[in-house]
């Protein structure tokens, strides 16, 4: 089980938001996955390379300037 402080909620909810729905599973699979690691005992820190971690390939830049 994921036991998450209120502001790391908000912040992966955030992160979440900005990906198409159809995505959002893969990435919170991804996150649990990366943290389940660590068993699961995780700063701050660790969490936001997790989520950043979990957008690779996820996220579409749009290079077209």
């Amino acid at each position: 089980m994921l036991a998450l402080k209120d502001h790391q909620l908000a912040n992966l909810m955030t992160a979440a938001s900005k990906l198409p729905v159809e995505k959002r599973g893969v990435f919170l699979e991804r996150v649990v996955a990366r943290l389940s690691l660590q068993g699961f005992r995780f700063t701050d820190d660790e969490l936001d390379d997790a989520v950043r971690r979990a957008l690779v390939g996820l996220v579409h830049h749009d290079t077209a300037a």
